[in-house]
């Protein structure tokens, strides 16, 4: 079961991509010109994601095998998973 610390923390990570995201949406706005922090902004947010997938999944992954146990293979839901977060 995910604590309510993990919970928050999974939160605070999806605020701060929400700024990142956006700070790009304010500069397309303001048609800011400067492509290093275009550049940084978009690095950014794309790391962020990448970052929140990866503790969601960690947080997660035992509760939804919990749930499906006796449903079918534990090994098909593990590759599953490892094909779903690889393709995101």
């Amino acid at each position: 079961m995910v604590t309510t610390e993990e919970k928050t923390k999974l939160i605070h990570r999806i605020n701060r991509i929400q700024g990142q995201l956006e700070a790009i949406k304010k500069s397309i706005l303001e048609e800011e010109k400067d492509c290093e922090k275009a550049i940084l902004l978009l690095k950014a947010s794309h790391q962020a994601m990448k970052k929140f997938g990866e503790a969601y999944i960690q947080d997660y992954m035992v509760t939804c095998f919990k749930e499906k146990k006796g449903q079918g293979s534990i090994e098909l839901d593990v590759q599953k998973a490892i094909r779903a977060a690889f393709s995101l």
